[in-house]
């Protein structure tokens, strides 16, 4: 976790020292202390944590890269009138999910149906392929009918990423490697995986530019990240 409850503020791990005490944003009864090693700095749970909701994930340095360059009032932002969900990012007019291990299609419109109520718009779901884009395993060839647009052939698939992608109220981006200068949108029609290069500054200045700290922070902050880490 990048933040916790200070004295009932949200709270940035980078703005206090080492031990500092907390409490979950999230599950507010739940105390937290922070970690400030050499390489990587995050609030961890004291003595005992509550268990993920369905579909959650424990956070990587890649979701903190995502979030490192969004302003602290935008990331994981707890909603719902009974803190039902906490959005990776929030930029008022969508909810922007980070996604690395699997989730249940179940999850994901529950999570989007609640989600979609607040924005009115489609949830954003970035999802880390970085494996099966090293590996080879994500080939495109080029539609003859329409030069902007690409068939997919994905070996070997992440089968739940392709079930998020057959739900229609979510846009799916990949995020093939972090010295990509694009990531790749896709979706389904007619049977078919189709897919689009999307550049990471496009995606900053359509979607982020209101909520983050600067272009150029961001862009840095992703290609920083170890590949080796999540390969």
């Amino acid at each position: 976790m990048k933040f916790a409850l200070v004295n009932s503020v949200k709270t940035h791990i980078k703005d206090v020292s080492r031990g500092m005490l907390g409490a979950d944003c999230w599950h507010t009864n739940y105390a937290v202390i922070a970690c400030k090693g050499k390489y990587r700095q995050y609030w961890k749970y004291l003595d005992t944590h509550p268990p993920l909701k369905a579909g959650y994930e424990n956070e990587t340095e890649w979701h903190a890269a995502w979030k490192s360059a969004i302003k602290d009032d935008f990331c994981e932002v707890v909603m719902g009138d009974n803190n039902e969900h906490r959005a990776d990012i929030y930029t008022l007019t969508h909810v922007i999910e980070l996604q690395y291990s699997s989730i249940d299609i179940r999850d994901v419109i529950e999570r989007n149906k609640f989600y979609n109520n607040i924005t009115d718009n489609r949830v954003i779901w970035i999802i880390n392929v970085y494996k099966a884009q090293k590996d080879k395993r994500i080939l495109t060839n080029l539609d003859p009918n329409n030069k902007h647009q690409f068939f997919i052939k994905w070996k070997h698939p992440k089968l739940w990423v392709l079930d998020i992608c057959r739900y229609n109220s979510n846009h799916i981006f990949l995020d093939i490697s972090p010295t990509s200068k694009n990531l790749i949108k896709i979706w389904y029609h007619n049977g078919q995986l189709y897919g689009s290069w999307f550049s990471k500054e496009a995606f900053y200045d359509k979607y982020l530019a209101h909520v983050g700290n600067g272009k150029n922070e961001f862009l840095t902050s992703i290609k920083n990240i170890n590949i080796n880490d999540y390969i």
